[in-house]
């Protein structure tokens, strides 16, 4: 609407491993979206962020603890360089899980089968790795 057209998203097959995620470069914020969709913040036009499959030593640590994944990472968490955010996705769900800078990256994940773990740093961008 705000650039004069009315576009309709086509509708997608309902898996959210294939949702497109969007960091405000100003504000941090993150958001999500299970389509197409035209997505503004601080009044810019975010375009969707593209995941890269993760190298050995990027990698997140992934432990069974009682019913869950821990999660951890010796990623560097300063005001400069920090992961903004965790986020699983499996075909029916998605949960995200917000990561603060100078605060140690670790989050449980309640385990399930299979899913696609995401994350994005302020520094190096957006990866997946699968579980």
């Amino acid at each position: 609407m705000l650039n004069g057209d009315m576009e309709v998203s086509k509708p997608i097959g309902g898996n959210m491993k294939k949702s497109k995620y969007y960091v405000c470069p100003l504000c941090g914020n993150v958001l999500v979206s299970t389509g197409d969709a035209g997505i503004v913040c601080c009044g810019r036009k975010l375009e969707p962020l593209q995941a890269k499959k993760a190298a050995e030593d990027e990698k997140l640590t992934i432990e069974m603890v009682e019913d869950d994944w821990f999660i951890t990472s010796d990623h560097p968490m300063t005001k400069d360089n920090y992961i903004s955010f965790i986020a699983f996705a499996t075909g029916d769900q998605i949960h995200i899980y917000k990561q603060y800078p100078e605060w140690n990256l670790q989050t449980r994940i309640q385990k399930r089968r299979h899913g696609t773990l995401l994350w994005y740093s302020t520094t190096q961008g957006f990866f997946y790795q699968l579980i």
